[in-house]
């Protein structure tokens, strides 16, 4: 997997060369500087923003919960920032409870990046500010000379950039002098001071500040710490980064879209067996109805073969279903533990039972435990209960 790492000046694309490196795992397999039209091809494309592109700035916000600190984000930074908060793009770095740490970049400038470089053929994976590519020294600053630049790391959550003197290279850049001078008066020196491509005597003066100097010959703006976040997120992730991530998911989606189909297909299934079932049952009972009702229209088969029954069991003298004695039997469980002289009154007529309470009972309840028994109760004003047994 190769990356191209272009570094990003506040003048590109106006300007069009560009430093770049090819890493290969890590590993530098080419570099230059050059125009598009001459960067090499590979797997990846990445810009590194260089200069003040890239702004990082400090908020506090009262406790709460991310998503609503996160909304609120902007407006906290309000002052600090030179523009309208709508015209900015902002990615948080580093948050302890109240305290954010956030890049900013004008949304325009980010745009014009992204869509320069698809222009190019050459859509980009990743931005990444050259602040946050700053290696963050323990107990000390980071100090990078790029030439045109001053970029210093104050800490894990902090970093500045200022215009290198212009003048003389040896000269100490004004923010780093400020600095300085703020932290002596605080009691607050660094440590120590990395430096990268600064000159030696720029490496004395700073060491005339009582702080330990290690100079290294060069900054390599191309190695991108491992923490590092990302600018190319919400409405600026890249199309193709979504579709590698859909891709990616492909397989998992197929196997949830294979398990829902054939969950779908067996209710579908176990549906059409209930209905044949269904369909057996009526043409059975539509068979009976017609053995044991010859000569009568079939309206409703069950219903006119229980009344049936029920007829014929009234005539042999055995009790049927809405018999006094059955409901009254029906009631009585019913009642339960308050069925001792519960009942006042009793009357039966047609089958229907009309019953008058001794006592103020639950008659909700008490309907939901006739009904469970196949017996339908209305009331009829205080605590009288008509009672008639429920169609089959």
């Amino acid at each position: 997997m190769t990356t191209l790492r272009v570094l990003i000046s506040d003048s590109w694309p106006d300007q069009a060369e560009a430093q770049w490196v090819v890493l290969d795992h890590g590993n530098i397999v080419a570099s230059g500087h050059s125009a598009p039209a001459s960067w090499p091809r590979a797997n990846r494309t990445e810009a590194i923003l260089a200069g003040a592109q890239v702004g990082w700035v400090q908020a506090r916000l009262p406790q709460a919960k991310t998503r609503e600190q996160l909304r609120a984000l902007p407006f906290a930074m309000e002052e600090q920032l030179l523009r309208e908060p709508d015209s900015q793009h902002f990615t948080p770095t580093f948050r302890d409870g109240e305290n954010w740490s956030v890049l900013v970049i004008g949304r325009e400038r980010l745009k014009r990046l992204t869509g320069q470089f698809a222009a190019l053929g050459r859509p980009l994976d990743a931005a990444w500010s050259a602040l946050a590519c700053l290696p963050d020294t323990e107990d000390g600053w980071t100090l990078a000379i790029d030439g045109l630049h001053c970029l210093l790391r104050i800490s894990a959550a902090r970093a500045l950039v200022d215009d290198a003197p212009a003048s003389d290279p040896d000269e100490l850049p004004p923010i780093v002098a400020i600095l300085l001078a703020q932290a002596h008066t605080q009691g607050s020196l660094p440590a120590r001071i990395v430096t990268m491509g600064a000159s030696s005597k720029m490496a004395s003066t700073l060491a005339a500040h009582h702080v330990e100097v290690i100079q290294e010959a060069i900054w390599h703006w191309h190695a991108v710490p491992e923490d590092a976040a990302n600018l190319l997120h919400d409405e600026f992730q890249p199309a193709h980064a979504r579709g590698l991530l859909l891709r990616a998911l492909r397989p998992a989606l197929i196997l949830i879209v294979v398990a829902l189909a054939a969950h779908l297909l067996l209710g579908i299934g176990s549906a059409l067996l209930r209905q044949q079932e269904l369909k057996e049952i009526k043409a059975r009972m539509t068979q009976l109805a017609r053995t044991q009702l010859p000569g009568r229209a079939l309206q409703d088969p069950p219903l006119q073969v229980h009344r049936e029954l029920q007829m014929q069991r009234q005539r042999h003298g055995l009790l049927a279903d809405d018999d006094a004695l059955a409901l009254l039997a029906d009631m009585a469980i019913a009642l339960g533990s308050d069925a001792t002289a519960a009942m006042q009154s009793v009357h039966y007529e047609g089958g229907t039972l009309v019953v008058t309470l001794a006592k103020p009972l639950d008659l909700p309840a008490l309907q939901n435990r006739l009904e469970a028994r196949g017996v339908h109760s209305a009331a009829r004003g205080g605590n009288t209960l008509a009672l008639q047994r429920s169609a089959p």
